[in-house]
């Protein structure tokens, strides 16, 4: 997107000539499952932080399941508890034996006194939550100034907290990638986005601490 001034009539098709966008489409459903999860996770509201799952990777490597493609994560909740999760490839479901190394595998885990839920590579990339939260996740790199991101969460505060995505990118006229700055705030929580439709200009954006 071109570094100049972007009126309300152009910021209504931000979302469409964004870079972010194409590289959504390109990924899709096709994505790697490590990236689809992460993705996935970026955008659950109770998720706080994720990081690699080293206790959990030590028990799959003992168990044999190291190289089956197995996401471990492990994620801090909003509440202050962590849990492992781990993604599990659709084909490991359909081998009696990965399945029941996979049910030993969580029963390690939480016998160690760690809660562990895993998580069918079917539900990380049911859709339209699978694109939306790749859309998210490809905005983390647009840059937001302190100036834009003040502008928004005031206009936010002032309209009661929620306005649409095209608004949103509306108050942000001078942005170089107006929608793009938009969800990145969503990427850091800030903000909230409605996932269950495909994310589009009438999409609902929210201040997060007003959820």
């Amino acid at each position: 997107m071109p570094m100049n001034y972007v009126s309300p009539i152009t910021a209504s098709s931000a979302l469409e000539t964004s870079s972010h966008a194409t590289v959504v489409a390109r990924l899709g459903r096709e994505a790697p499952l490590p990236y689809a999860f992460d993705a996935l996770l970026g955008v659950t509201p109770c998720a706080r932080s994720v990081s690699d799952d080293p206790q959990c990777e030590k028990f799959a490597h003992t168990l044999g399941l190291a190289q089956v493609g197995l996401v471990l994560r492990s994620v801090r909740l909003t509440s202050g508890r962590s849990v492992s999760l781990v993604a599990v490839p659709s084909v490991c479901w359909r081998d009696e034996i990965l399945h029941a190394r996979i049910l030993d595998l969580k029963l390690a885990v939480e016998l160690a006194g760690r809660r562990l839920v895993l998580v069918p590579e079917s539900v990380i990339r049911a859709e339209p939550r699978l694109t939306n939260s790749l859309l998210v996740s490809a905005c983390d790199s647009v840059r937001v100034t302190p100036r834009e991101r003040l502008i928004l969460l005031s206009h936010l505060a002032e309209v009661g907290g929620s306005a649409t995505l095209e608004v949103c990118a509306e108050a942000l006229a001078d942005s170089a990638d107006a929608a793009g700055a938009v969800l990145r705030l969503v990427a850091e929580r800030v903000l909230t986005i409605a996932l269950d439709r495909p994310i589009d200009l009438n999409s609902e954006v929210s201040l997060a601490a007003w959820r």
